[in-house]
């Protein structure tokens, strides 16, 4: 008895690269990577974008990934009460990951006021 033939693997789905550079930014938050670490890692994304998207398309992805940073930085603020009193690792490394986050979020704004 033959075995059924078996089915090609689906395609990949197309990777959204906002979605994709705002995983890596989580991902290098999360490894405790600091505020100019991220900053550099958002201009890269930016430079590499302005090669390949009209200023149109670029200033609504910058502008896009700038508004879902700021809600993230929103949420982390809200997420500073948390933190238990007297918690100095806590305290710090939230201090770190929203400076990070921020410095992440400003480039994006910036970049989006130049296009």
């Amino acid at each position: 008895m033959s075995k059924p033939p078996r089915r090609a693997p689906a395609p990949p789905r197309p990777v959204d690269p906002a979605q994709a550079a705002l995983k890596h930014f989580a991902e290098l938050i999360a490894r405790g990577f600091d505020a100019a670490r991220l900053k550099r890692e958002a201009a890269a994304v930016i430079d590499d974008w302005a090669g390949q998207l009209e200023a149109g398309d670029m200033r609504e992805r910058l502008d896009s990934i700038h508004d879902q940073l700021a809600e993230g930085v929103d949420a982390a603020n809200d997420m500073e009460s948390e933190i238990e009193p007297g918690d100095s690792a806590s305290a710090k490394l939230h201090q770190r990951s929203l400076g990070a986050l921020m410095a992440a979020r400003d480039t994006f704004g910036q970049a989006a006021r130049r296009f």
